[in-house]
C-alpha cells in the first residue's frame, strides 16, 4: 500500500546534502521523493509499505549521515 510521509532532517545543508539524500531513497524499493529542500530540513517521499518499512528508510539515511527527526 502506497503511502506519503515527511520527515524532517535537520542535518541537509545544500544541494549536495540533498543528492545524497535522494540517491540513498531511490535505492531503495518503492520510494519515490517528491522533494527535499535544504532551506526548511524537510523530505517529502512516497513508499510501497509492503516492499519497505519507514524504519528501513530510517535506518538507510543514518547510514548516510542524515538521520531524519
Amino acid at each position: 500500500m502506497a503511502k506519503e510521509t515527511t520527515l524532517t532532517i535537520p542535518a541537509i545543508h545544500c544541494d549536495g546534502c540533498v543528492k545524497t539524500i535522494k540517491q540513498t531513497l531511490q535505492a531503495l524499493p518503492t520510494v519515490v521523493i517528491a522533494e527535499a529542500d535544504p532551506q526548511t530540513k524537510l523530505v517529502r517521499l512516497n513508499f510501497d509499505e509492503s516492499a519497505v518499512t519507514l524504519d528501513q528508510i530510517r535506518e538507510a539515511l543514518d547510514e548516510v549521515g542524515f538521520s531524519p527527526d
